[in-house]
C-alpha cells in the first residue's frame, strides 16, 4: 500500500504537469476560445483539476507507445518524462503556483481534502493486493514485460497470439511499473484509473447542496457500484478495468456539461479525444467515436475560419493519439486492427497468418457468447445462443439487461419526440403538446435534448456492438450499467422536477438516506471479504504476479518458457509462450529483436 501510494504520487505529479501544459496551451490554439460579444475573446479555463491528470494520462500513454517503437520503456523513458515535466513546471511556474494556492485554500476551507485523502488511501489499499485476473498471468504481464525490455518486436503475436491484443494501457503500465528500480514490476495503473473515477464520484455529495438530482448522479452511483465490484481485482493490469473506468469518466463529465449547458466547444473536444483514447485501450469502445458528433456540430454550426482551424487541430490531436497504437498493431501482428482481417494492406513476412487471425476472432466471439467450441457456435441459430447466453447470466445482470431493453424503447420514443419538436422549431410553427409547462421546446432545450440523445445513442451503439461481437459481461459491463442509468435516470429526473415541492424534499431525503445505508452495506462487505486476503506485508509492498512451474525449449539458441500445466505463466518466466512453439515459428534473425515469423501456411 505504501509503495502503491508513493508511485501514485509520482503519477499524479507527472501527469498533472504534462496535462496542465497541454490543456493550457490548447486553450491558446486558434479557435479554441470562448467568444464574448462581437470582438471580445476569452480563454477557456479548465475548472476540474482532475482533468489535468486525465489529460496527462492520455499524453503519457501516447509518449510510452512512441518510445516503445524505438526501445524498451524503462529508466530512460522515465528520465525524459521527468525532464519534460521540469520544463513545463518552470515555464508555467507562476500559473501553477497560483493554481496550487487556490486549490489548497479551497480544500482547507471546506475540509474536502479529508474525503479525497480517504478515497486515495482506500483505493491504494485495494490496489496493493487482491485477485489477480486470469488473463494477467496469461499474457498481460508478459505483454508489459516485452514493452519494458524491448518496446516493440516484429511479429510478436506469432509467439503468443494474445500478445497481438495490443492495448495502449500496457504501454502506460510499463512506463509506471518502475521495473528498473530492481524490486518488481509494479502494476498500479488500473487502480489509478479507478482512483480517478472514484474522485469524480465524490461529487455525488453535491446533491445535498443543490437539493436536487441530476442525470450524472445516476451515472456516478452506477460507477460507485462498479468500483465496489472491482475493488478486489484492480490489482491486475487488465485492460477491461482501464476501459470501463475511462468510459464512466467520459460519460459522467459529458453529462455534467450537458446539465450546465456548457457553451464552449473546447471541453467537448477534449472529452471526444478522451473517447478516442478509450478505443486504443480496447477496440470494443469503437462506437464511442459517436460522441464526436457534438463538438463537430458546434464547430460547423457557424462555419468560421477560426472554428475550422479548431476542427483541423482536433483532427491532428486525434491522429497523434491513434497513430502510435496503430503502428504498434502493425509491427506486433502485421495487421492494423488485429484480429480484424478486412484491412489487409501490408503482407509483411512477420504477419500472423490470416486463418489464425480469423479463428482467433471467432474464438473471442464464441467465448463471449457462452460457448467454448467455435464449431459448436457456427452450427446453432441466433435464438439458441442468445438463450444459452442469457441463461448463463446472474440474476443481477439479467435484471440490468431487462432495463437495457426498456432503455432502448425510451430512447426511440425520445428520438421521435425530438424529431417532431426539431421540425416544428425549424418551421417556426407551434406544436400542441399536452402540457406546455412540462414540455419546453425552446431552442436551448432542443439542443440540450440533442446532446443527451447523442450521449444515449453512443451508449446504445456501444451496447449493440458489444452484444453482437463478444457479449461477455466483463467486456461490456460499463455499457450494460450506464445505458439504463443515463436514459431511465433522465426520465426519473423529469418526473422529479415536475413534482410538488413537498414531494421533492421527501424523495431527496429518502434517496440520501438510502444511498448512505447502501454505502455502509457495501463498505462492510468489502471489509468482510478482505479479511481472508489480508496480509500485513501488503500495507507496504504490492502483491506480485503469480508464480507457475515451467518447462523450456529453444529457438535459434534462444531459450523460451511455457507452463507445465494450463496456459498461465506470469511475469518472471520470460520470454514465454502458452506451449512449445518448436516447428510453428522461427526467429527472423539471430536474436529476439529481429522478430518472429510463423511457419504455418496461410
Amino acid at each position: 500500500m505504501l509503495i502503491v501510494s508513493l508511485i501514485w504520487i509520482y503519477v499524479i505529479i507527472t501527469t498533472y504537469l504534462i496535462g496542465y501544459g497541454f490543456l493550457t496551451s490548447m486553450s491558446y490554439w486558434p479557435g479554441m476560445h470562448i467568444r464574448k460579444g462581437k470582438d471580445c475573446k476569452k480563454k477557456y479555463k479548465t475548472q476540474n483539476k482532475k482533468s489535468y491528470i486525465v489529460a496527462g494520462l492520455v499524453l503519457t500513454t501516447v509518449y510510452a507507445q512512441i518510445f516503445s517503437l524505438f526501445t524498451g520503456v524503462g529508466l530512460y523513458a522515465n528520465f525524459l518524462m521527468v525532464l519534460i515535466c521540469l520544463i513545463i513546471a518552470v515555464y508555467y511556474r507562476e500559473e501553477l503556483l497560483c493554481d496550487f494556492r487556490t486549490t489548497v485554500s479551497m480544500l482547507a476551507s471546506t475540509k474536502e481534502w479529508i474525503v479525497y485523502l480517504l478515497v486515495f488511501l482506500v483505493m491504494a489499499y485495494g490496489t496493493s493486493h487482491g485477485i489477480m485476473h486470469y488473463d494477467s498471468d496469461l499474457y498481460h504481464a508478459q505483454a508489459i514485460r516485452w514493452i519494458e525490455e524491448y518496446g516493440v518486436v516484429k511479429g510478436l503475436g506469432n509467439l503468443h497470439v494474445r500478445l497481438a491484443y495490443n492495448s495502449s494501457s500496457f504501454a502506460l503500465s510499463a512506463l509506471y511499473s518502475l521495473k528498473f528500480l530492481g524490486k518488481q514490476s509494479y502494476h498500479v495503473m488500473a487502480g489509478f484509473f479507478a482512483l480517478m473515477l472514484a474522485w469524480l464520484c465524490v461529487d455525488i455529495k453535491d446533491v445535498v447542496r443543490r437539493k436536487h438530482i441530476i442525470v450524472s448522479d445516476f451515472a456516478r452511483i452506477t460507477a460507485i457500484y462498479y468500483l465496489f465490484t472491482i475493488f478486489d481485482e484492480m490489482v491486475a493490469p487488465a485492460s477491461d478495468y482501464y476501459l470501463s473506468t475511462i468510459v464512466f469518466y467520459v460519460i459522467i463529465q459529458w453529462l455534467d456539461l450537458n446539465v450546465k449547458h456548457e457553451k464552449s466547444y473546447l471541453p467537448y473536444i477534449q472529452l471526444s479525444l478522451l473517447a478516442i483514447y478509450a478505443i486504443t485501450i480496447k477496440l470494443s469502445a469503437a462506437p464511442m467515436i459517436l460522441l464526436c458528433i457534438i463538438p463537430i456540430y458546434k464547430l460547423f454550426h457557424e462555419r468560421t475560419a477560426e472554428k475550422m482551424r479548431a476542427f483541423g487541430l482536433s483532427i491532428v490531436s486525434a491522429l497523434i493519439i491513434v497513430l502510435p497504437f496503430l503502428i504498434r498493431n502493425i509491427v506486433i501482428s502485421g495487421w492494423i486492427l488485429y484480429p480484424v482481417t478486412m484491412f489487409d494492406f501490408f503482407g509483411f513476412g512477420f504477419e500472423i497468418p490470416k486463418n489464425v487471425a480469423k479463428y482467433d476472432a471467432l474464438e473471442i466471439s464464441t467465448y463471449g457468447k457462452g460457448f467454448t467450441d467455435v464449431e459448436e457456435l457456427a452450427n446453432i441459430s441466433l435464438k439458441e445462443w442468445i438463450n444459452t447466453w442469457f441463461n448463463g447470466l446472474g440474476t443481477m445482470h439479467k435484471a440490468v439487461i431487462g432495463l437495457d431493453i426498456i432503455s432502448i424503447a425510451i430512447f426511440v420514443a425520445c428520438l421521435i419526440y425530438f424529431i417532431i419538436v426539431a421540425i416544428g422549431e425549424n418551421d417556426k410553427t407551434s406544436i400542441k403538446l399536452p402540457d406546455k409547462k412540462v414540455f419546453d421546446i425552446s431552442h436551448r432545450s432542443v439542443l440540450n435534448l440533442a446532446d443527451f440523445l447523442t450521449i444515449s445513442a453512443t451508449l446504445l451503439g456501444c451496447l449493440v456492438f458489444w452484444f453482437f461481437s463478444a457479449p461477455l459481461i466483463r467486456y461490456g459491463v460499463v455499457y450494460v450499467y450506464l445505458t439504463p442509468a443515463v436514459i431511465i435516470g433522465r426520465m426519473l429526473i423529469h418526473l422529479f422536477n415536475h413534482s410538488g415541492e413537498g414531494l421533492k424534499k421527501i424523495v431527496l431525503k429518502v434517496c440520501v438516506v438510502l444511498f448512505c445505508l447502501w454505502m455502509l452495506y457495501k463498505g462492510f462487505n468489502i471489509v468482510m471479504e478482505d479479511r481472508v486476503r489480508f496480509n500485513a506485508k501488503y500495507l507496504v509492498a504490492q502483491q506480485d504476479y503469480g508464480k507457475y512451474e515451467v518447462s523450456s525449449y529453444t529457438l535459434n539458441g534462444v531459450k523460451f518458457y511455457y507452463p507445465v500445466e494450463g496456459d498461465r505463466i506470469g511475469y518472471d518466466a520470460f520470454p514465454s509462450s502458452p506451449k512449445d512453439m518448436t516447428g510453428e515459428i522461427e526467429l527472423m534473425g539471430t536474436n529476439i529483436r529481429t522478430g518472429f515469423r510463423s511457419l504455418q501456411e496461410d
